[in-house]
C-alpha cells in the first residue's frame, strides 16, 4: 500500500480548511463552526452543531473570535444570557472590530434593559458599518426603549432628546413612527395639545394604517370638543384596529362627561420588526 505520510487528525484538517476559507471569502458563521467540527455545510444544515460541540470548538481554538460568536449565539437561544454575553465579550477582545459580536452584544444589552451600555456598543457597529440598516434600526429601537424608560420615571427632558436622537438614527420605518407616536404622547405630558396633534398627524401621513396614532388624534380631538374630527378618526381606526376602536369608544362618552379628562394615550413600547423581540436576531448577511 502506497504511503501516503503523516495523517492528520480530522480536526486538524477541519481546522486548516477552514483557516484557508477564511482567507478566501467571509463565511458564514454555521459554516465556520462545521469546518471546526469537522463536518460539511449540507450536513450541518440538516444538523446544526449542538451546544456541546460548539463549546468544544471554541475550547479548540481559543484564539477564533468566530467560534465563541457562534457559542454565544447558541448560549442566547438557550436563554443563557450570562454566558451569551461572556462570549460576545471573548469574541470583540480577539477582533475589537467584529461587527456582528457588536450587533449582537448591544442587542442582547437591550433586551436586559442595559441601555446606556447597549447603545455606546451598537454607536460601535454603526461606525463600522454606517450603511447597515438593520444596526440602525436596532440603536433607533433602543433608543426607543431609553425614552420609554425616562418616560416613565418623569424624565421628559431626556426622554424627548432619546427620542429625538432614536429619530436622527434613520431607522426602518416601523421603529421611526414608534419614536414619533412616543414623541406626540410625551407633548401630551408635557401639556402642549397642539404639538401633539401635528406630531400624530405626521404619522398618520407617513402611515394611514398607524392605529396608536389615529387612536390618540382622536381622544385629543374629544378633548377639545372637536367631535366631527373625532369620528373621522374613530371610523378609520374602525377599519385598522377594532380593539382599539372599541376602547375608543368607551372612553369617548367619558370625555362629554367629566370636565376634564386626561388623555391615556398610547405609546408604543414595542412594536412589530424590532429587533429587540426577535432572540438570536443577527445581520442577515451573517445569518447561521
Amino acid at each position: 500500500m502506497q504511503n501516503l505520510g503523516p495523517k492528520r487528525t480530522s480536526e486538524q484538517a477541519a481546522y486548516a480548511a477552514s483557516k484557508e476559507l477564511i482567507v478566501i471569502q467571509p463565511l458564514i458563521v454555521l459554516v465556520i463552526a462545521a469546518l471546526l467540527l469537522g463536518t460539511s455545510p449540507a450536513s450541518a444544515e440538516q444538523a446544526p452543531p449542538t451546544l456541546k460541540k460548539l463549546k468544544q470548538a471554541a475550547v479548540a481554538n481559543p484564539q477564533d473570535p468566530k467560534a465563541h460568536y457562534a457559542l454565544g449565539l447558541e448560549y442566547e437561544n438557550l436563554g443563557k444570557t450570562k454566558e451569551a454575553t461572556e462570549e460576545y465579550r471573548k469574541a470583540l477582545s480577539l477582533k475589537p472590530d467584529y461587527d456582528q459580536a457588536l450587533y449582537s452584544l448591544g442587542r442582547l444589552m437591550g433586551e436586559l434593559g442595559e441601555t446606556d451600555r447597549a447603545l455606546e456598543i451598537i454607536k460601535q457597529a454603526v461606525k463600522l458599518k454606517p450603511n447597515s440598516a438593520e444596526a440602525k434600526t436596532l440603536l433607533a429601537t433602543v433608543y426607543n426603549r431609553q425614552a420609554m424608560e425616562l418616560l416613565r420615571q418623569g424624565s421628559l427632558d431626556d426622554a424627548k432628546e432619546a427620542i429625538e436622537a432614536g429619530i436622527q438614527a434613520k431607522g426602518g420605518d416601523a421603529v421611526t413612527e414608534a419614536l414619533r407616536n412616543n414623541l406626540g404622547c410625551l407633548y401630551i405630558l408635557q401639556d402642549k395639545p397642539d404639538d401633539a396633534v401635528g406630531t400624530f398627524r405626521e404619522v398618520v401621513r407617513q402611515n394611514p394604517d398607524a392605529p396608536e396614532a389615529r387612536y390618540n388624534l382622536a381622544l385629543l380631538y374629544y378633548t377639545q370638543g372637536d367631535y366631527q374630527a373625532a369620528s373621522r378618526e374613530f371610523f378609520a381606526l374602525k377599519g385598522i384596529d377594532r380593539d382599539l376602536a372599541a376602547k375608543l369608544s368607551e372612553y369617548r362618552f367619558r370625555v362629554k362627561t367629566d370636565t376634564y379628562v386626561k388623555p391615556p394615550v398610547k405609546t408604543m413600547y414595542t412594536f412589530k420588526g424590532s429587533p429587540l423581540l426577535t432572540k438570536g436576531t443577527v445581520l442577515p448577511s451573517y445569518a447561521r
